[in-house]
């Protein structure tokens, strides 16, 4: 009954002068109906208690709410055509709205617009295909604002090999000296950076694992975890379209890193010159692929030459070892990538720019469908269950090395591998990288059996299962998401994982008011999980409906009766 109450509301508000004024009516009514010499006088006086009452909650609107039904949707953004979107219906069988303004949505097939609050059901997994600013507008208004305040700066790697360096670097930006103090794990360093200076940290992990950080400045505070991965040597293959030092710094790189290369050069139409590095015998061939082939980078010219016969043993041979298929743009070179299931996608660079080309309608690179943007303008991917697709957009890493500059070198590649390449040891995942007090946090993982046991829990032993959401589009692929309450480190734990993933919890305070420029997206550019705020769930849930016809039925009723019974008295 408590609960039938509780979804009860009214479109008027009760007043207390309304009671009066309708008892004070109601009682001379009930008089004169006393004093009146009529049989049946108690179902007339009923009668009118009914009519009454019936009018004044006429008058005051009532409504129930019912629980809306959870349903997946289709949102796409303005860009795409009607044609890529009726493929994408027909294939998946999903409702879609089109996104038309800030707020609002327009249904497809109908000139319906409304909010996704205002739909007559509760989405449970929206699939987002195209580009369309940040789904919630009180994220996307605080990332503006960190990325253009002036500020520290602080890049670091997600992994490191154990036995190498974690570097980390801090930038300031600010008109004015800094005084920062990092916490690596156990060692402790402060530095003094002078305005538009910078200071690189290293720290030389003892152990495999999660390296907790913070680092802090008078008025701020960040934390992030780094981890720390057994050195694993992969069988690497490069396709190079002509002999470039680019190609040369990189296997220079990848031979200090003890992994295997081969390199296939074209030095001309028609001829082609290799090269193996590292490369023991029980490395096994099969037409030109290696058996164990983990990494193929192609100059796109060069992959585009290919035989299609060859870029099939290609990717047949990566998606057995859950590699990764990386493309370097060239200036005036083009590759075809299957970026989605609905039509091919046809990319090219010019000097500074990667863009996608559809009948000569230009869109920047990074409003490019499908793909995440890793790094600024230079790293992009795609994660498909069994394969990571990237695109490398620079040209001249070589000259840092060229130069001595060793450490940048390595920090611009480690970046590409860190975020292209997929551990063999563990459960493929990737998650957001700043998380938020009541904001939402999203984390996804590849996985061929579905994982059902996933648990949160922080340091106060608060531990909270989540809800898996799976993808329509590659079974392999779990989403979930998760609301943080409570400030500080927070950890993933699921069935076979040898270690927690940690996460830190910032103050929505902080996230308002940071004054450090970091990476704070979330990725909502690929097929995400998506659902209300907890603020508006009570209001977004539930569908209004009107009950008022049944209350005017009962005063049409109760009138009835009162005319029918003085014609037959």
């Amino acid at each position: 009954m408590n609960d039938w109450m509780i979804n009860i509301g009214w479109e008027n508000s009760i007043e207390a002068w309304h009671i009066a004024v309708l008892a004070l009516v109601l009682i001379l009514v009930l008089l004169l109906e006393v004093k009146k010499e009529k049989p049946r006088k108690p179902y007339r006086i009923i009668a009118l208690l009914f009519g009454f009452i019936s009018l004044y909650i006429i008058y005051l609107s009532p409504y129930v709410l019912s629980e809306k039904p959870q349903k997946s949707v289709l949102l796409v953004s303005q860009e795409i055509s009607k044609t890529s979107i009726d493929s994408l219906q027909n294939q998946y069988g999903l409702e879609a709205f089109q996104h038309h303004s800030s707020f609002s949505f327009k249904q497809v097939g109908t000139e319906q617009r409304r909010g996704l609050s205002e739909l007559d059901f509760q989405i449970d997994t929206a699939f987002v295909y195209g580009y369309f600013p940040q789904l919630n507008p009180a994220h996307f208004q605080v990332r503006e604002e960190i990325e253009i305040r002036k500020g520290i700066k602080i890049d670091y790697p997600k992994s490191v090999a154990l036995g190498d360096s974690l570097p980390i670097m801090i930038q300031n930006h600010s008109p004015k000296e800094v005084e920062v103090v990092a916490i690596i794990g156990n060692d402790s360093i402060s530095e003094s950076i002078t305005s538009l200076g910078s200071s690189r940290i290293l720290v030389l992990p003892k152990s495999s694992g999660f390296v907790l950080s913070e680092i802090s400045t008078d008025h701020e505070q960040y934390h992030f975890a780094v981890k720390v991965e057994p050195a694993e040597d992969h069988v690497i293959q490069i396709l190079a379209g002509s002999p470039d030092f680019e190609w040369k710094f990189l296997v220079d790189y990848l031979k200090s890193k003890e992994h295997s290369v081969y390199q296939k050069t074209q030095i001309s139409k028609g001829k082609y010159k290799s090269a193996f590095i590292n490369w023991h015998d029980s490395l096994q061939f099969n037409r030109g692929v290696a058996n164990d082939l983990k990494v193929l980078f192609a100059d796109a010219k060069a992959w585009e030459d290919l035989a299609p016969n060859f870029k099939n043993q290609y990717l047949k041979k990566l998606k057995e070892n859950g590699g990764s298929l990386i493309f370097r743009t060239n200036p005036n070179s083009r590759i075809q990538l299957d970026l989605d299931k609905s039509k091919s996608t046809n990319i090219f660079s010019t000097s500074d720019n990667l863009l996608e080309q559809n009948n000569y309608n230009f869109l920047q690179f990074n409003n490019l469908y499908q793909l995440d943007e890793v790094a600024q303008n230079t790293v992009f991917r795609k994660i498909d269950p069994d394969l990571i697709y990237g695109i490398i957009n620079f040209q001249d890493s070589y000259l840092l090395s060229l130069s001595g500059k060793n450490d940048q070198y390595e920090q611009i590649w480690s970046t590409v591998f860190n975020n292209l390449l997929r551990n063999s040891t563990d459960v493929f995942y990737d998650k957001s990288e700043w998380a938020v007090q009541h904001h939402p946090f999203f984390f996804r993982l590849w996985s061929e059996e579905p994982i059902e046991k996933i648990f949160i829990f922080n340091l106060n032993n608060d531990t909270i299962k989540l809800k898996r959401k799976s993808d329509f589009i590659f079974p392999e692929r779990q989403h979930f998401m998760f609301y943080p309450e409570e400030i500080g480190w927070h950890f993933i734990t699921f069935e076979n994982q040898e270690e927690a993933i940690p996460f830190y919890v910032h103050s929505e305070a902080l996230a308002n008011h940071s004054e450090f420029l970091v990476n704070y997206k979330h990725d909502y550019l690929n097929y995400l999980n998506f659902e209300t705020s907890n603020a508006a769930k009570k209001k977004t849930s539930n569908n209004q409906e009107t009950v008022t016809i049944w209350l005017f039925f009962l005063f049409l009723l109760c009138i009835g009766y009162l005319w029918i019974e003085d014609k037959i008295t």
